[in-house]
């Protein structure tokens, strides 16, 4: 699998998300803050686009497990000026997240996206914003997993969300298992948006259960990147953590990445894609090939408890959600 990513008007972004600060979301702000309306408005209007060409190996009946990451490509993403707004009003946000969250379900139909929509500059703008740049709405229903939602559950460390995520990923993964059991069960609401290259050979139901597995997959990694902001300890010492742990430092040693050696060297590159991990001091770079972990009834399970514990064992107050969080 091989992708090439390149970033449309980055300077153009920042000034349509402080365009939507200071119009939309400002709005919203100015009076009491209704979290719902701005989940919503951030979701038709993230605030950031990444062009992606790529060559997408077809994915086949057998989905691993993406490390800390998602599987799926996806060019509408929540800009970092609209998370900074989230997480300024984290305490009216969080609950509203897992709200939504407990009225999903994979057994009712979700309208599927639509094609994003792009709005011409304003006059005096065209130096700013080259058309085709800013989102006029990303085509996201607000009412659905998406990759926006799932940016902005892991941007503001919503722990509090654990429950729900693990409810919806046992509600899927039963879904799965069922209709592979039973050509007549009824088959999960669960394709996933963005990009997604399945073997067009697998029948379209199979092509559907493939998707399902995917969404699900996204689920667990999801839970998986809110514990290690966390830096849970027994998650860090698990095979998951290691397998990326060998990825990170190989990717490290590349001679793009090999020079630097702190958290001030890498943001002195000027690239955004470009991070240093906390836990193990050193940069983090984009991946030729996105490291996965096979998938198995025993990682699902280990994953599971995983979670569990850190719900059992960790109290609020030990909770890491500031902004400058791993």
């Amino acid at each position: 699998m091989r992708r090439c990513r390149f970033s449309v008007a980055r300077t153009a972004l920042a000034f349509v998300a402080a365009a939507l600060l200071e119009s939309s979301t400002g709005a919203l702000l100015a009076r009491e803050p209704n979290a719902s309306d701005l989940i919503d408005q951030m979701i038709r209007r993230p605030g950031d686009y990444d062009q992606l060409c790529a060559e997408l190996g077809p994915l086949s009946a057998k989905v691993d497990l993406p490390l800390y990451r998602m599987i799926v490509f996806r060019d509408v993403k929540l800009s970092a000026a609209n998370l900074q707004t989230l997480r300024d009003h984290r305490a009216e946000v969080v609950p509203a997240l897992v709200q939504r969250l407990t009225t999903l379900d994979f057994l009712r139909p979700v309208p599927p996206p639509r094609d994003v929509k792009f709005r011409k500059p304003k006059p005096g703008e065209e130096g700013d914003i080259p058309e085709g740049d800013a989102i006029e709405d990303s085509g996201l229903s607000p009412r659905a997993l998406s990759g926006v939602l799932y940016q902005m559950i892991v941007g503001l460390d919503t722990v509090e969300a654990l429950p729900q995520l693990l409810r919806l990923e046992e509600q899927l993964r039963s879904l799965i298992a069922a209709a592979d059991a039973d050509r007549k069960a009824p088959l999960p609401y669960a394709t996933p948006d963005g990009a997604l290259n399945i073997k067009t050979k697998l029948s379209k139901r199979d092509q559907s259960l493939v998707a399902a597995r995917v969404t699900q997959r996204e689920l667990l990694s999801v839970m998986m990147q809110l514990l290690r902001r966390q830096q849970f300890g027994p998650l860090l010492t698990s095979s998951y953590e290691q397998a990326y742990a060998k990825a990170l430092k190989e990717r490290a040693s590349e001679e793009d990445l090999r020079d630097i050696k702190t958290p001030a060297d890498a943001k002195a590159k000027g690239e955004e894609w470009l991070t240093f991990d906390p836990i193990y001091k050193v940069p983090v770079g984009y991946f030729h090939e996105d490291p996965t972990f096979p998938f198995s009834r025993e990682i699902r399970e280990e994953m599971r408890g995983l979670v569990q514990q850190f719900i059992d064992t960790v109290p609020r107050a030990q909770w890491k959600v500031t902004n400058d969080a791993p």
